[in-house]
Formats: structure tokens, C-alpha cells, sequence
């Protein structure tokens, strides 16, 4: 990836239609989703991060090579951080998005993994696009089938969610390559934790029961109406907080 190839008027040319793409692909994903941090490894000028800061994001890291400079990035608050992809690159920390698009038909086929490894290193969710074979671009020199990469992140334990085309498939508003490759890879939960906690409805239920001497309901459908009381146990949640302040106070009539 020499440094000669990727010049201020290759990314001139790109950015304008970047940012439109990216405004549709990310208001579709942060509809449902908004991410607090998010890393982009190819990042360019940084437009898609830009358009992230846009809808919520916080924290924003853009990598790439030498061709790249911090006074190109188009918002400063963007970290942006200078890397060789072609050689792996050391990710500091994990972040709740990872971006990659349009960069991985850049590296050498022999730096495939060393590549991939960076993105799968970066994050759990990952939206992912690479050209396709025989598609044309500036020093277009790994083009795959999308099986190819999506393979490497399968046996990663990553699923394929194909989030976009379908959304934009005929959406000229879109640069066609993003319509053609682009792809979401989430790896699933694997603190199922959370799944066990008691919402306060039923904790303050059982724990009145409790404080009575009686047995649990043993149906839910046996559970009388709930209503408002002056007192001041603190939630549960972790909060702090006085119930009634932070989720209402509620007990059994």
C-alpha cells in the first residue's frame, strides 16, 4: 500500500459521496442501535466516522497509512492514528462498532489474515465492506468473492447479517460499491448475565411477601395491582436512588 498511491485528489473525489452513503447506511443501523465508540481501519479523511458523531457516537478512532495526516480528517475531534495494515495492527482496547470499508481489496492477498485479525480484534460488531472480484478501483489488488471474507469471520463465531442491500439496493443516492459489499458481522451475547436480573415490580412484590412472613404467589396471575407508597427503600438498580425516584414505588394492595 504505497504512500504515493492514496493522494489528497483520491480522497477529494470519494469523500462527498462517503458522506451521503454513510449518512443513509448509518441512520438505517443507529435506528436501532447507537454505538458509544466506534473505530473505522481504513478510515480516509474520516467521513464515516463523522457522519457517526452525527447520530450519537462519542468516541471516534480512525486508522490509517502514511498517506493520511490528522489536519485531513474532516472533524477534529476524530483520533485519528497513523498504521500499515498490511501488517496488523495493534488495536488499544475494544470499541462498541468497528467500520471497514472499501479497504481490504488494498492489502496484499498475503496480509488477508493479518487484516482480518485486526478487525476481529477491534470489536463484536463489525460493518464490513470489501470489492468484489474484477471490480475496478485504484490499486485494486484483493478482490474476493464475499464468501471469502465472510468465511474468516464465521469461524471467528461472528454472524452474517446482510443489514443493507436489500434496504439499498437500487438507492442511487448510494455509491453502488457500498450497495454491493457491504455487510454486518455481530458476534453474539455471551454474558447471558443480565438475562437472571428482577425488575423491581417483582422485587419489592417478593420481598413485602417476605417481610409478611408469606409464600410467594404461586402464579403470576395471582399477583394483585400495584399502586404508589411513601416509602424509601433504594432501588435495586445499583442507582442509588430512592425507588420512587427512579423507577416509581410500588407495592401489593
Amino acid at each position: 500500500m504505497g504512500n504515493l498511491t492514496y493522494g489528497k485528489e483520491f480522497y477529494d473525489l470519494q469523500v462527498e459521496g462517503s458522506l451521503a452513503s454513510a449518512r443513509l447506511f448509518l441512520a438505517h443501523l443507529f435506528a436501532r442501535w447507537t454505538p458509544c465508540s466506534v473505530i473505522d481501519i481504513g478510515c480516509g479523511r474520516g467521513a464515516w466516522l463523522a457522519v457517526c458523531k452525527e447520530l450519537g457516537a462519542k468516541r471516534l478512532v480512525g486508522l490509517d497509512g502514511l498517506w493520511v495526516n490528522q489536519k485531513m480528517i474532516l472533524d477534529p475531534s476524530i483520533e485519528f492514528r497513523n498504521a500499515d495494515l498490511a501488517l496488523g495492527t495493534e488495536i488499544r482496547g475494544t470499541y462498541d462498532l468497528a467500520l471497514s470499508l472499501e479497504v481490504a481489496e488494498h492489502v496484499p492477498p498475503e496480509a488477508s489474515d493479518r487484516f482480518f485479525s485486526t478487525l476481529a480484534h477491534a470489536s463484536d460488531a463489525v460493518v464490513f465492506s470489501a470489492a468484489f472480484v474484477g471490480q475496478p478501483g485504484t490499486n485494486h489488488i484483493n478482490t474476493r468473492p464475499h464468501s471469502f471474507w465472510a468465511k474468516k469471520f464465521i469461524a471467528s463465531g461472528y454472524l452474517l447479517f446482510d443489514f443493507f442491500r436489500q434496504r439499498f439496493w437500487d438507492n442511487e443516492k448510494v455509491e453502488p460499491w457500498y450497495r454491493q459489499n457491504t455487510f454486518l458481522y455481530v458476534m453474539p451475547c455471551k454474558n447471558i448475565a443480565f438475562a437472571d436480573c428482577i425488575h423491581p415490580w417483582l422485587y419489592f412484590l417478593l420481598l413485602e411477601q417476605f417481610m409478611q412472613g408469606k409464600e410467594p404467589a404461586a402464579q403470576p396471575a395471582n399477583l394483585a395491582p400495584l399502586r404508589e407508597t411513601g416509602r424509601n427503600e433504594r432501588c435495586p438498580c445499583g442507582s442509588g436512588r430512592k425507588f420512587k425516584h427512579c423507577h416509581g414505588k410500588l407495592q401489593r394492595v
